[in-house]
């Protein structure tokens, strides 16, 4: 009990750090935060923009951090086009990594201690339609996508029809708010 309190206590620490850190850039190089500038750091740098962006969300499956803040951040950084494909190609990264190494990392009893009622929830919808209930499930913007992966995963449901179900489920997801988004704010 005490080690979850202390990393909790740490996870507030550098949320408030990274935060500070926010604000005093913000202060002191507001030209960092100008959508000029972004724009032109990232065409000048677009290899690695982009290798950086598909390694974050390759990687936020595992901490369980929803892709929408970066589906919208793809909206400054890339065209609609661009941020849409690399937003899938990161959520089946993603999605591939926590089906293939959630037990293998030892989250699975994680996951079955943080989450015991969902996860039981998940595995009995499972068992009577695989497939809508993915993509529903990856469509339902509340829900962690990749707790429905680590389910299937650990019910040996067979990988392509996990990838397909959050295709189709982020797919539509993704193209609302990267497309609704590039016309609300006319980049």
């Amino acid at each position: 009990m005490h080690e979850k309190i202390r990393i909790r206590t740490k996870t507030l620490y550098s949320w408030i750090l990274i935060t500070i850190l926010i604000l005093i850039l913000y202060i002191f190089k507001r030209e960092l935060f100008d959508i000029t500038f972004l724009k032109s750091f990232v065409n000048d740098n677009r290899l690695m923009v982009i290798t950086i962006y598909l390694i974050i969300l390759s990687l936020i499956g595992l901490l369980f951090i929803p892709s929408t803040p970066f589906a919208i951040a793809g909206v400054i950084l890339f065209s609609p086009g661009e941020a849409y494909i690399l937003n899938l190609i990161g959520i089946i990264t993603s999605s591939t990594i926590v089906y293939y190494f959630t037990q293998y990392l030892r989250l699975n009893k994680w996951i079955e201690s943080r989450f015991p009622e969902k996860t039981i929830k998940v595995r009995e919808a499972l068992k009577k339609k695989v497939l809508p209930i993915i993509a529903g499930w990856s469509f339902f913007p509340i829900v962690p996508t990749d707790l429905i992966i680590y389910v299937a995963s650990t019910l040996s449901i067979p990988y392509w029809k996990c990838v397909l179900g959050v295709l189709i489920g982020e797919g539509i997801l993704n193209a609302f708010y990267i497309f609704s988004i590039d016309l609300l704010i006319g980049l």
